[in-house]
């Protein structure tokens, strides 16, 4: 991995050189647009993709003032195409979910699982751009840090779902929580998705420690 494309340097290309990023933001959006138009619940698309839109504007917004690596794009691209390809079918009834249910005779649909797994996974290394970048953080915590953020947004992530679910109709605030009778739900996607960051996080400070022995 070039030192200049990952976390470890903010030796970034701009937006109008970096032609990898440029792929990345418009096959997205290609692909966006195409989910959106063969979505089987336009509200419930809509409230899944809030967060995407505000994203969107963030990113675009600081740029300038600060660019991610290309790998923590990479990252953001593949965790929003899981997400909207989620979306499109309202998590509770996405194929493949439904594939992996009755291949291995599972009670629930998964894919909600995966997705908020690959929360955690994908979105850890991201986080560890901004605090070394940004913060500063050496050390242990620059590994440490990205696991208890990750916490702590899949906490308010819950909260937002319980929200929403609050002031939306039933049927509405059950699809988008898809909990689907599940009790646990809430604690579960939460506990998957800082499994997910631990998973990177070791990855990356196992490759950095064996780099660093070289």
């Amino acid at each position: 991995m070039s030192k200049q494309f990952s976390s470890a340097s903010m030796a970034r290309k701009s937006f109008i050189t970096n032609r990898p990023v440029q792929l990345l933001v418009i096959s997205f959006i290609a692909i966006w647009v195409i989910l959106c138009f063969n979505c089987i619940d336009r509200q419930d698309w809509f409230i899944e993709n809030i967060l995407v839109f505000l994203f969107a504007i963030y990113a675009v917004a600081h740029y300038r003032y600060f660019s991610f690596s290309d790998v923590s794009y990479v990252c953001f691209y593949l965790f929003l195409l899981l997400h909207i390809f989620g979306a499109q079918y309202a998590y509770t009834q996405n194929p493949l979910g439904e594939w992996l249910q009755n291949t291995y005779q599972l009670w629930r649909n998964p894919y909600d699982r995966i997705v908020h797994f690959s929360f955690g996974l994908f979105l850890a290394y991201p986080l560890r751009d901004i605090l070394i970048n940004k913060v500063n953080v050496k050390g242990k915590w620059q590994y440490l840090l990205p696991i208890e953020i990750t916490l702590s947004l899949a906490c308010i992530f819950e909260l937002i779902e319980w929200m929403v679910a609050a002031v939306t109709t039933k049927e509405t605030g059950e699809t988008y929580v898809a909990t689907q009778g599940d009790a646990w739900d809430a604690h579960k996607d939460i506990a998957v998705a800082v499994v997910g960051a631990a998973i990177t996080m070791l990855t990356v400070y196992l490759f950095n420690r064996k780099k660093n022995l070289k």
